[in-house]
């Protein structure tokens, strides 16, 4: 049987993640860059995701000198992909912590405790 915190965390969605994850971040004096996407149209009528980033590369990366942060945000359940991981390893491998958050993270502080 889950919590009422656990099911909280299941039921938050990733933009909802990015937006208290942001408001942190601008709490505690970092700035940020993140790597949107946009919804378009093709000709043959489908629509697909885009984005200018390369793919995998992590939904946030934020800078407060003298540390950088990359962020890869996930719903408490969601999977991170092959390309996800590849880049973070690759990051973290340069110096550059790069994680995974989840909602949970924020509900037992973690993300607070990085950022501070």
């Amino acid at each position: 049987t889950l919590t009422e915190d656990e099911c909280g965390d299941r039921a938050m969605t990733e933009r909802n993640l990015q937006d208290r994850v942001l408001y942190r971040a601008k709490k505690f004096g970092w700035r940020y860059a993140h790597a949107g996407r946009g919804l378009v149209e093709r000709e043959d009528g489908t629509k697909t995701m885009i984005t200018s980033m390369a793919p995998g590369w992590p939904d946030i990366f934020l800078v407060r000198p003298p540390r950088a942060l990359a962020i890869e945000l996930k719903r408490e359940l969601g999977t991170v992909e092959p390309e996800q991981l590849d880049w973070l390893t690759m990051l973290n491998e340069c110096s550059i912590p790069a994680i995974v958050v989840r909602p949970s993270d924020l509900r037992l502080k973690r993300v607070d405790a990085i950022l501070r």
